[in-house]
Formats: C-alpha cells, structure tokens, sequence
C-alpha cells in the first residue's frame, strides 16, 4: 500500500542494524511523484522488504525508518503504541514526584523520529522538526490525548531548522485544551516558570537536570560569600540550584535576553531566594567575561552553558573555535582550586573534540585543568544505541588549579 523505494545493494546493512536513517545517496531507485513526508517502503535491489518510513526528496537524510515490520502499518495505534512506551520509560527513570518537567518524546530516541514532546506540569509542547513528523501531526497529537491525557497541548513549530526540510516556520499555538496563566514546574522540588510560546526551544532545558542537581555537592564545600558566574543564564536554572544549596552565594546571571532574566528574577522568589542577592545583567557573555578578565576578577565557581555553537557540520570549525575561546576565559576567571563547568549542546562536536578545546584553552592560559565527572543526556532523553547522532550533549565538571 505504501510506494516503493529502491536501496543501493550494501546500503541496507546499517537499516537492518537499526539505525533510522537512509541517505539520499543510498537510494537507488526513487518513486515518482511522492510528496515530501510521505510514507514508503524500503526494498533491497531483490525487491525485499527491508523498513518502512517517511521520505524527503529534499534533505540529505531520504528517508526516516519508523518500522521494520512489514505488517506493521503507520496509524494511531503504532504512534500510541510508541507514546506509551515513552510514557513507561518516564516512570521508571524519574522520580515524577519531585520532577514534572521532562522530555516526554525525544525522536529518534524514542524511534519517533522528527518529533519532540517536553511535559511542564500537565502541558505538553510539541515540536515537529520533518515533513514525515508534519503529514502525521494531527494522528500524532489526538494519540497524545488518549495516552498522555494533558491539560493543553502548544505546537511549537517555529524551529528554524524546519527550513531545511522545505517547511515552513508556524508561530506558537494551542491546539488541544487551555493553556494555564502561568506555567510553573517542580523539577527536584525547586520551582520554575516556563514560557512555552515564546521561551528558548520549548520553554525550559530539560536535559540539564542532573546536571543542575550535581553542580549542588560542589556548591556545599563552597566557602561562605562566594561568588558564581552562570554565563548564558537563561531564566537561571543552575543558579537557582546553586544557591538553594549555598544561601551565602552571590550569583552572576549573563544573558543578552532581558526577558530571561526578568524570569529568572521570578524563578528565585518562586524558591523563596532574594533576588536581591544576586546580579542580573543584559550583556553578551564573551564581552562580559572579557571585561572581568581585564579587571583581574576571579570566581569561586565557574558555570557556562551557551547555546549551540554549531548548528550543522559545517559550522564545527567555527564551533571549534567559540568553544576553545569560552573555555580559555573561563579557566581564566576560576579561582585556583575552584570549579569550572562547561557546555556543548553542538550535536556535531564530539565529546572528544570538547575536550580537545579544554585541553588547548588550559594550554593558552597556563593553567592546569583536571576533568572531574562527565555528563551526557540524561535519561529522559535516550540515545538509540544504533543511532549515536542524538549524543549531542557534554558537560564537564572541572577543577582549575
């Protein structure tokens, strides 16, 4: 029922062992006449069955594999089927009595490649990043409805990266339910607002949890009255664990986005923390962290976590370049004997490759650097172990001497 797409002898090996994706240079013999998104199956040059999924004539990636078994159709029942078994995962990996902030569907992750679901207290947004993901949208939020049984569900299809799929950019909007007048969050028992129409991505950085709770064992050993630099803050989340752990620390929160910090200013009273206490400033990070540089200034704790430096491929030497710079200014300002922890949400750049910029900026500046633990994604957001491109997070807990 579905049309039928050739592959290139040899190019089926790495589909059979489960990895999701068929490049357009695999493809040996095309259907004509399919629109972007449209569901195929995948024939070996024998004309057997070999998966079945969305295909794009437009991208690099041809096709996304959703099913291997040929009776297996794509309705409601398999994306149920697929939710659910998200849904399980989510229980057994998260204590949801202290967290109800979480990635719910993290794509291929989850063998729903293309969408993205975060759950903030009830309220699930939903990205669909390909036209395979947008022709099975409407199936795929009424399967969420009778799984998930949310308050409100937003679509969030404003994700820039929607343009390399040939789709087009969609503002924020509700499509099931109403939305609450304020969306507020318990992640391990702290509390955040999140904007899910207009925030970063879908509102909060889910994947950073662990991470946050981490970065509390460091903040304990703190001395009394020390200072923190959360450069790229966001609304703030890690130094709001911070100083939920240590109440004497003085926290330096740099972002360019007044908006975020006017959040982030909200996050610390929703945890009963004087805003006060803290710096909030509009400024764009490397410039800020320049300028403390040239003052001598020096922290107790170190924290930058920027957004992607590489979007695709061919912006890792680039990438390269920023993560070096950023590592080397924040060797510079660690206090000696004192904590750095650095970020890369760059999918194309290799933990390797991370620490590599580490290693280099230690050298630049003449300081010794010592990799103290190493976190990835957290368990709301699997990998397929056929499919290691998701490993796109790393964060590196350091001491600078």
């Amino acid at each position: 029922m579905y049309p039928k797409l050739s592959v290139k002898k040899g190019r089926e090996y790495q589909i059979l062992r489960g990895h999701p994706w068929l490049f357009s240079g695999g493809i040996s013999q095309a259907p004509s006449k399919v629109a972007a998104g449209s569901l195929v199956d995948l024939i070996d040059i024998n004309g057997g069955f070999i998966a079945r999924g969305y295909y794009n004539p437009q991208t690099d990636i041809a096709v996304r594999v959703l099913t291997k078994d040929p009776e297996q159709e794509i309705d409601s029942s398999f994306l149920r089927a697929r939710i659910e078994a998200a849904v399980q995962l989510r229980n057994q990996a998260l204590d949801t009595a202290a967290t109800d902030a979480y990635r719910l569907i993290h794509a291929e992750g989850d063998f729903l490649p293309g969408f993205v679901v975060d759950s903030y207290a009830g309220t699930l947004v939903v990205q669909s990043h390909t036209a395979g993901a947008d022709g099975l949208l409407e199936m795929f939020v009424e399967a969420l409805v009778d799984v998930a049984k949310p308050n409100a569900i937003v679509i969030r299809n404003d994700s820039g990266g929607r343009k390399r799929e040939g789709l087009e950019i969609v503002a924020p909007y509700v499509v099931r339910g109403t939305l609450p007048d304020e969306v507020i969050v318990r992640e391990n028992n702290l509390r955040f607002g999140v904007d899910v129409i207009a925030g970063q991505k879908t509102g909060f950085f889910t994947d950073q949890r662990e991470k946050r709770q981490a970065l509390q064992r460091y903040c304990r050993q703190l001395p009394d009255d020390s200072r923190m630099i959360n450069g790229f803050s966001y609304t703030a989340g890690f130094a709001v664990y911070a100083a939920a752990a240590k109440p004497s620390i003085r926290t330096f929160n740099i972002d360019e986005s007044q908006k975020a910090l006017d959040q982030a200013r909200k996050n610390f009273e929703l945890n009963q923390i004087d805003p006060s206490a803290h710096e909030f400033i509009s400024a764009e990070a490397f410039s800020w962290m320049e300028q403390q540089r040239e003052q001598g200034a020096l922290y107790d704790l170190v924290l930058l976590d920027p957004p992607a430096f590489a979007k695709s491929h061919k912006d890792k030497p680039r990438a390269l370049k920023g993560y070096t710079r950023m590592n080397r200014l924040g060797i510079a300002l660690t206090k000696p004997g004192s904590i750095l922890v650095v970020c890369s949400c760059s999918g194309s750049v290799t933990l390797d490759e991370f620490t590599g910029c580490l290693r280099d900026a230690a050298a630049d500046v003449s300081r010794q650097v010592q990799i103290l633990e190493i976190f990835q994604n957290g368990p709301d957001h699997p990998i397929s172990a056929a499919a290691q491109e998701g490993n796109y997070l790393k964060v590196l807990f350091c001491r600078v001497s």
